[in-house]
């Protein structure tokens, strides 16, 4: 087993507008996440800048520095194959390490392993991607984590929700600088199903920009649509319309006069939101941009402005507003969500734009019935629960392994020993469906003159036997005996998990009454383990189908012939014609009808056994019958155990 005592856990939650690091110790299950300071700060904006004399400065200190020769923000995105995005992250992940280092924060002697945040809606190539980018000459130990996985850990170890509440359906949406995510986690799955859209808060910042530059061109004009700009500028302050003209060219120009503006308008939206009512008529005051010195860029918002904002169609958007464009999200996802009969029980609001006011509205609109939660510290949800799931993930690692292990390697062996005990159930079952549902009622058929010889019976006992044994009649069959045969070799598995967990210290009670319990999961054996799916299909159908035809025509022929006085008048007519004639012969109804009910049941009762062995002999000595039967079983049974070691490792505390 691995020594935790010098692992170092880091939650590290780079966002595209935001960034907060939390860790924890790897031998303390109990330590909630501490935060990591940059700029002696527990979160910081995503920017980075290149200063002559200081070299690369990241978070609120690059906004801050006016004479930075680059200033870069908002910079995580999916341009995997930009160079300049390839760069600016990889510069900003090594700064942090480095301030972190620097600071005494971490130390390199010891064993550092980094989580780090994506959106939802990534792709599983994308997340490979971005892990190679970020590990590159970058961070040691990192692995990179779905936000949503982080935020649903953070609010079960925090208390937000309950293990009840967890283990049915969360609705988590996050929502973040340049995307909102929408995730369903099920049953606590280590499998979310996701939906993921760019949908993020920055477009409003960029908005505010915009609008700021047309209130003053209003003013201007004469024609002031948002506000009347002079009740809060003095006529210093209000541009003319070339120095508007200007200020444009600037910002087309200049990415970084541009960036350093829209990071003051979203330090404006920030301030709104977290204060909201009070900026109703006032406008936010978080200070001034200075532009070559010739301009002072103070951003305008205020209940008019934002409303105008979040209301306004965008290009962006397919030319819908903010607002609108999140509601009909929400909208398609409950939608969806009821398509596939799933009720989330709770919604999880995270990211630090889900303080806006209007985004809990809007959830409680849409989901009226469904309780929405959100942490006091949203800014800092992610990174605490990333540094909560990586605690998990790497004391788990070692029991997944092994886990892995079993299900590889001797999991094959238990079912292989036990398949025997199966095949003869299986045959048992098969014999006694086949004499009642196709034996007895064929014959009665030829009895009854529906049939009119015993050709036509043999072709009919031959086709309604491989129409039973293809269809629903057999899988059905084959599921039950499944179901029975789980609880035979249930229990070996179950001491071997157990050992498992117990090697590993982890609590036996996360899976289901103290063992990996395959109860819950009988009734979904596959239905796609038929006959049907066997590579020998024909072969092995053929062989029952002759066994079964030539166990009920002789039979059949035994009870005509000692059928009393008929056995003279038979005996005659096979002596002369032949057994083959006699088969084609339509024998008179009068003969027929000594054939009774009686003598039909005993006919099966009698041959049963008979079939019974010749199904299990032909089931054992076929390879590719075994074979096939025990992938298909061992694929169902490592499902059904992986997905529980799954559920567990997010379960263990």
């Amino acid at each position: 087993m691995q020594d935790f005592h010098n692992i170092k856990i880091i939650g590290f939650d780079l966002g595209h507008g935001e960034t907060a690091l939390t860790w924890v110790r790897g031998d303390n299950q109990e330590t909630t996440p501490q935060s990591l300071l940059i700029n002696n700060k527990k979160s910081q904006i995503t920017a980075i800048a290149h200063h002559p004399q200081k070299g690369i400065i990241i978070g609120d200190m690059a906004f801050q520095l006016s004479d930075t020769s680059i200033f870069e923000i908002a910079f995580k995105s999916r341009k995997f194959d930009d160079k300049i995005y390839q760069k600016n992250i990889q510069e900003f992940v090594n700064a942090v390490f480095q301030h972190l280092v620097d600071t005494n924060q971490i130390q390199t002697e010891d064993n550092n392993y980094f989580f780090i945040g994506c959106p939802s809606g990534w792709w599983q190539e994308e997340i490979a991607t971005y892990t190679q980018v970020i590990s590159e000459n970058c961070l040691p130990n990192a692995t990179v984590v779905k936000e949503s996985r982080a935020a649903l850990m953070h609010a079960k170890e925090s208390g937000i929700f309950t293990i009840q509440e967890l283990e049915k359906s969360v609705l988590v949406i996050d929502i973040g600088s340049s995307t909102t995510d929408y995730t369903l986690v099920k049953g606590m799955s280590d499998t979310p199903i996701d939906f993921g859209h760019d949908l993020g808060a920055s477009l409003i910042d960029k908005q505010i920009l915009k609008k700021t530059l047309e209130s003053h061109r209003q003013y201007r004009e004469g024609k002031q649509e948002l506000l009347q700009l002079e009740n809060y500028l003095s006529k210093e302050e209000i541009w003319g319309t070339e120095e508007i003209d200007l200020l444009e060219k600037i910002f087309a120009q200049s990415i970084l006069y541009k960036n350093r503006c829209e990071l003051r308008c979203r330090k404006a939206k920030e301030e709104y939101f977290n204060f909201h009512e009070h900026y109703q008529d006032e406008i936010v005051n978080v200070g001034s941009e200075d532009i070559q010195r010739k301009f002072k860029f103070i951003p305008l918002v205020n209940g008019k402005i934002m409303d105008t904002i979040l209301n306004e169609p965008l290009p962006e958007l397919d030319n819908k507003s903010w607002r609108n464009s999140f509601q009909e999200q929400l909208i398609k996802i409950k939608e969806k969500l009821e398509k596939e009969d799933i009720t989330p029980s709770s919604i999880l609001l995270t990211g630090s734009a889900s303080k806006m006011y209007f985004v809990l509205d809007i959830c409680q609109e849409v989901f009226p019935k469904l309780p929405c939660k959100r942490d006091g510290e949203p800014e800092l949800c992610i990174a605490r629960g990333l540094a909560r799931w990586g605690r998990v993930y790497l004391r788990t690692e070692g029991f997944m392994g092994e886990i892995s292990q079993f299900l590889d390697k001797e999991l094959s062996g238990i079912i292989g020993k036990n398949i025997p005990v199966f095949l003869e159930k299986l045959a048992e079952e098969l014999a006694d469906r086949l004499t009642e549902e196709v034996i007895v009622n064929s014959v009665k058929s030829w009895r009854n003159r529906k049939i009119l010889t015993l050709k036509q019976l043999e072709l009919e006992i031959e086709q309604q036997a491989k129409t039973w044994l293809t269809g629903e009649g057999a899988n059905s069959k084959i599921t039950n005996c499944l179901v029975d045969w789980l609880s035979i070799i249930q229990q070996e598995v179950r001491e071997n998990t157990d050992s498992i967990c117990r090697k590993y210290g982890l609590p036996l009670g996360t899976f289901n009454s103290k063992t990996i319990d395959l109860d819950d999961q009988t009734q979904k054996v596959p239905t796609s383990i038929s006959f049907d799916d066997f590579s020998g299909v024909s072969i092995f159908v053929g062989h029952l189908v002759a066994l079964i035809v030539g166990v009920v025509l002789a039979g059949l022929f035994h009870i005509i012939f000692f059928a009393g006085i008929l056995a003279p008048i038979i005996g005659i007519i096979a002596y002369f014609m032949g057994e083959s004639l006699v088969k084609d012969t339509d024998i008179p109804g009068w003969v027929r009808n000594f054939v009774s009910d009686s003598r039909i049941n005993d006919l099966a009762r009698q041959k049963k056994p008979e079939l019974q062995q010749k199904i299990q002999e032909t089931l054992t000595q076929d390879p590719t019958i075994a074979i096939k039967l025990a992938q298909s079983i061992n694929e169902w049974l490592k499902e059904s155990v992986q997905k529980q070691a799954d559920r567990a490792r997010l379960l263990i505390t």
